[in-house]
């Protein structure tokens, strides 16, 4: 007989907790990674380079906002900066840097010599094309070519994401426990399909396959398989289930004799007994006594051909 947690389908208790506790892990490291992800996303620039030193000065740059999920939200954009005369004989200029908006209106972000830092600017910017003008001022008003008395640097920062921050870990909780949920799902759909196979399956057939999966299980690290699971029988039920056997082949023999009762000489060999006649009766001569050493017998083969030959000369003599 097979065991009763095999022959209902089910798999082990322990390996059943040990399966929930891998799928228990592997959700939660989901829901950390997703979150993480995001995270990281969320705190993601797009740089643009605007000018950098010893390279010509772009004094009328574009910059393009986009609309991120067409939402209309502000865009945090940071402005660095850094000026510097464009060698040891050139005079102190003065820097201006502009912005202008969409809808035209123009502002002045920071004003200085060339020779004063320039702090870090962060604004938040509406989707559109947005303009930022350096302009070296002269006394006589802006210098046409700022390049041959300044070094420029100037780079802006666009946090594309981080509008969206708190609807981003919204949605990855709920990604999160959405792929919780459906894995449950799908999983009760196989149990449940698997089920239905074992129920429809011939008898014969589940013993042999709860009898594969015990052997799997064990050849995977599980609990070894005992002599008694690989030929479907309980350990404690072992000799009744002999004694059963035993007492139905009894049976069956009882009832064949019983059948076969008055039809004996359809078992009867005649020319085994006409050997057995020219036989004659046997005796126990030279199966008695001390036992005589023959030297030209060592293997099995010796003693067949010596029988063979002691046969041969038998006949001869008759």
């Amino acid at each position: 007989m097979v065991r009763e947690s095999n022959a209902s389908g089910k798999k082990p208790k322990k390996d059943g907790k040990k399966n929930a506790r891998t799928r228990f892990f592997v959700t939660l490291v989901t829901w950390l990674l997703l979150n993480l992800i995001w995270l990281q996303a969320s705190q993601a620039i797009a740089v643009n380079e605007v000018n950098k030193h010893d390279h010509e000065i772009n004094g009328n740059y574009a910059l393009n906002v986009p609309n991120m999920m067409k939402m209309n939200k502000e865009i945090p954009v940071d402005l660095s900066c850094d000026f510097k005369p464009k060698n040891s004989t050139a005079p102190v200029v003065l820097v201006r840097i502009q912005h202008k908006s969409p809808s035209g209106d123009i502002s002045t972000l920071w004003e200085g010599n060339s020779t004063d830092e320039c702090p870090d600017i962060s604004m938040s910017l509406i989707a559109g094309e947005h303009v930022f003008y350096t302009t070296v001022v002269l006394e006589a008003g802006a210098d046409p070519y700022p390049s041959r008395n300044l070094s420029a640097e100037m780079n802006l920062g666009m946090h594309l994401w981080q509008p969206f921050r708190v609807e981003g870990f919204v949605v990855a909780n709920a990604l999160g426990l959405f792929l919780g949920i459906a894995d449950r799902a799908i999983r009760g759909i196989i149990r449940r399909r698997q089920e239905a196979l074992i129920r429809n399956m011939p008898l014969h057939k589940r013993r042999q396959r709860d009898e594969w999966e015990q052997i799997s299980h064990s050849m995977s690290g599980g609990a070894a398989v005992e002599v008694e699971d690989l030929v479907g029988f309980q350990p404690e039920e072992t000799d009744d289930s002999m004694e059963i056997q035993r007492r139905r082949m009894r049976d069956k023999f009882a009832a064949q004799s019983t059948e076969f009762d008055g039809d004996t000489d359809a078992f009867v060999d005649d020319d085994v007994i006409d050997q057995d006649d020219e036989l004659g009766p046997g005796s126990t001569e030279g199966l008695t006594g001390e036992v005589e050493e023959d030297r030209n017998i060592r293997t099995v083969g010796d003693l067949w051909r010596k029988l063979s030959g002691s046969e041969k000369n038998k006949k001869k003599k008759r």
